[in-house]
């Protein structure tokens, strides 16, 4: 009897998503982040567009429109609708349980590129080593393993991160975190005062400057990843040379910041 009214019941329905704090309307135009020029309106994308086309292959489409816009001083491209989200805001609709569904490299095939790549970049296992956004810490565990004596971790979304020293790092590493910032040059700014002045900084986001046609509907513009803000070589060298660094490109998409006139 039992089992005959358990196959009554209608089936279970999934909880509906948390409403969006988004804002309704939007901008023709925008100040630009890295320059402060008019940054011009390139065009909307749905916000649970995501890198892989997870959500499109399931027929998920939440309907809220977040904007993009590009500036034509400086290159620099980004959406400002999530300007005012808090850190609860990003855990609870960006990276919440289903955000390994849209960055499946997230927990172990980064992590161990990454730690590969700098392993074979700086041979010297006596630098100290900051991995700034370091997720669940795996990159750090395997560049010690690999020899590296002093690494640390540091992530702003860990329940209870601890800042690093200024000035402390031979070494940064940011690894798929530049695209994912709201504040692009409080950012760069950060990297740099935690790297020595003979430091490096090794980061990783993709250039935007080779993307053509309509920008806005290359796939690395996905707001359920998460991705906010997007750069080319012009962008990243004025940044660099703010901070008194040069900038220097590895391919489409690594990149070093390294100290004023050094050799690449």
């Amino acid at each position: 009897m039992n089992a005959l009214q358990d196959q009554d019941q209608p089936p279970a329905v999934a909880a509906a998503p948390a409403p969006l704090p988004l804002p309704i309307l939007f901008t023709s135009e925008a100040d630009c982040k890295c320059c402060g020029n008019a940054a011009l309106l390139a065009g909307y994308v749905d916000f649970d567009r995501d890198c892989y086309g997870y959500n499109a292959r399931r027929g998920r489409a939440r309907g809220v429109p977040v904007p993009y816009y590009r500036c034509s001083h400086c290159e620099f491209a980004f959406t400002d609708a999530f300007d005012d989200w808090t850190h609860d805001d990003f855990r609870c609709h960006v990276y919440n349980a289903e955000y390994v569904l849209f960055d499946p490299n997230f927990d172990t095939v980064r992590p161990r590129k990454t730690a590969d790549r700098v392993s074979r970049l700086f041979t010297d296992r006596r630098l100290r080593i900051l991995d700034f956004g370091c997720g669940n810490g795996r990159t750090v565990d395997l560049l010690r393993e690999a020899g590296f004596a002093h690494v640390e971790g540091y992530d702003p979304y860990h329940a209870k991160p601890v800042k690093p020293a200024q000035g402390d790092f031979d070494l940064v590493v940011c690894v798929e975190v530049a695209e994912h910032t709201t504040q692009p040059l409080q950012l760069f700014a950060e990297l740099s005062s935690w790297t020595a002045a003979h430091g490096v900084i090794l980061f990783s986001t993709r250039d935007f400057a080779d993307v053509g046609g309509r920008w806005v509907d290359d796939w690395y513009v996905a707001p359920r990843n998460g991705h906010v803000s997007f750069y080319t070589r012009k962008t990243l060298s004025m940044i660099a040379a703010s901070l008194g660094r040069s900038y220097y490109k590895i391919d489409i998409y690594r990149h070093l910041l390294g100290p004023l006139g050094s050799a690449a």
